[in-house]
């Protein structure tokens, strides 16, 4: 079994190690330009400065320098007082709201917030890729396929989901904001078995933290499925228009913007509190790569490790 693994997982892992130099390449071959646009915008607001040295500080921007019509020096003041920063020296600058660009989902979740220009390319569980995109601030599409080793292509997995943002709340009297959503999800369990929902999603983000409620029904006609892997089945029920629920929760440590906690509560069925799981881990990333590690467990129980990989390029 062992030595099974080990043929049919390198392949993934040496395509992984490719993706993450690939991405680190892209990253470095194309030098962030600051815009004077942006830094007007930005002024007397609060951001997140990245430097090309890997520091990152929040602060207020206060005015900027220019030298030959060109950005020069950007002033801005910090917790510990004032300082001016040469442009070459900064890798990126965002609104503080900006800096986590995977807003839009818990782990596998939907927040109702949308992807917007945070679009990006991923790998759930080393065996499953998926991309997602956003169009404006309001539809966001994520999709994904297994890429099982040994098996089948109808024996693979599928995964189509479109959501819609349909209102967004900024507090005045607070940080944060409020989002309500809608969307659909279309799985592919093998080529024959397909499951289908609807669901909604609100979701309150705060200063550090993000919370997301869902609902969801199961909509389609069948309530028995047989899976195949191989030589193997696995049958599963799943009843039409089973109702159920999901909680989660994203929120960063205050030490640092680069390291958050992540959590997750599923209930499929609400009739059957048997059908419910639990996810809990981190996640460690910054503007371009984020990484996820955790342990799910479901049902008699069962404990899985899980994990992502993210690269959001643009």
């Amino acid at each position: 079994m062992l030595t099974f693994l080990n043929k049919t997982l390198k392949p993934l892992y040496i395509l992984i190690l490719a993706m993450l130099l690939f991405c680190n390449f892209f990253n470095n071959l194309y030098a962030y330009e600051i815009d004077l646009k942006t830094l007007e915008k930005y002024k007397f607001t609060q951001v997140i400065i990245r430097l090309n040295n890997g520091d990152v500080f929040s602060c207020e921007i206060l005015n900027y320098e220019l030298e030959d019509g060109k950005l020069n020096k950007v002033e801005v003041a910090t917790a510990i007082g004032k300082t001016k920063i040469f442009a070459d020296e900064i890798a990126e600058i965002l609104h503080y709201q900006d800096y986590n660009r995977h807003s839009h989902r818990i782990y596998i979740l939907p927040t109702a917030e949308p992807i917007s220009d945070n679009h990006f390319v991923g790998n759930f569980e080393i065996l499953f890729f998926y991309a997602g995109f956003g169009i404006s601030d309001y539809l966001s599409v994520t999709a994904g396929r297994s890429v099982i080793p040994s098996i089948r292509s109808q024996e693979q997995f599928s995964v189509v989901n479109a959501k819609a943002t349909l209102y967004q709340q900024y507090w005045e009297s607070m940080e944060g904001n409020m989002a309500i959503a809608i969307g659909y999800n279309h799985a592919l369990v093998n080529s024959d078995n397909s499951v289908s929902h609807i669901y909604s999603a609100v979701s309150f983000r705060g200063a550090k933290s993000i919370l997301t409620a869902s609902v969801f029904a199961k909509i389609g006609s069948k309530d028995y499925y047989e899976a195949r892997f191989g030589e193997n089945f696995l049958p599963f029920s799943f009843e039409n228009g089973s109702f159920g629920f999901a909680l989660g929760l994203d929120t960063r440590f205050a030490t640092t913007r680069d390291i958050h906690f992540i959590g997750e509560l599923w209930n499929s069925n609400i009739t059957k509190p048997g059908s419910s799981g639990l996810l809990l881990g981190f996640r460690i990333g910054n503007t371009k790569i984020a990484a996820d590690f955790g342990l799910a467990v479901f049902g008699s129980p069962y404990f899985v490790p899980f994990t992502s990989f993210t690269w959001t390029p643009f």
